[in-house]
């Protein structure tokens, strides 16, 4: 069952993003390629949604590591797939994870940065994104922090430093493999807000450039936190 997470009028942040290679150094993940598959880490405890990639919370899941000291986290349980960005004390840290329905063809980008929404692309652009109407999916967004002065006068803030969390339920995409890109944002880097994607060279409206998931065959029985 999604963790519940009450709703919150909040207005999106506006991040520059540039896509970076993505740097991988240890043994849990590799940059992936178009044909092989990725097999995600199973886990027998849904972590809490707290806006922290608890090591032993996170223990169990797959790590890519990213350029500027920012990493993601995947694992999964019977009904689930868990997702953490985890950035720097002075990053937003906004994660987007793209999925490709094997049914429809259609592509989905589940988004997570002051608000939750989510997008679709059938094959001419991407949709306009639909806020809080969540349908299987949940995460935990940029908290708000009020207001401060701007030549514009006065603008939204937003709280740096809290990594972002991202739960999926598997039935909302048919099957146990699933094509996956994954982009990172609003990350702090020479002296700019960047981006990074997973696989590095994937593109948005090409699933074909996307890496492979699969869900490993363990199975748990059903805890929660």
């Amino acid at each position: 069952m999604l963790h519940k997470l009450s709703k919150m009028a909040l207005s999106t942040i506006t991040l520059s993003t540039i896509v970076l290679s993505l740097v991988t150094t240890e043994v849990v993940a590799t940059q992936a390629n178009t044909s092989e598959v990725i097999t995600i880490n199973a886990t027998n405890k849904a972590p809490l949604f707290d806006g922290r990639c608890n090591k032993d919370e996170w223990q169990s899941a797959i790590k890519f590591e990213l350029p500027a000291k920012t990493a993601v986290y995947l694992m999964h349980d019977d009904d689930s797939l868990y997702v953490c960005a985890k950035g720097k004390a002075e990053d937003y840290t906004v994660i987007d994870i793209y999925v490709e329905n094997a049914e429809t063809g259609y592509l989905h980008n589940l988004h997570a940065s002051a608000q939750l929404g989510e997008r679709t692309f059938k094959g001419k652009e991407w949709s306009k994104p639909d806020r809080w109407n969540l349908n299987d999916w949940s995460g935990f967004w940029v908290p708000y922090a009020g207001r401060e002065e701007s030549e514009d006068g006065l603008k939204p803030k937003f709280l740096k430093g809290s990594d972002r969390e991202m739960q999926i339920l598997r039935k909302k995409f048919s099957g146990d493999t699933w094509n996956i890109m994954i982009g990172v944002s609003g990350i702090f880097y020479k002296g700019e807000m960047t981006g990074f994607t997973y696989p590095d060279k994937a593109v948005d409206t090409d699933a074909s450039t996307w890496g492979k998931f699969s869900f490993s065959k363990l199975s748990f029985s059903k805890q929660r936190l």
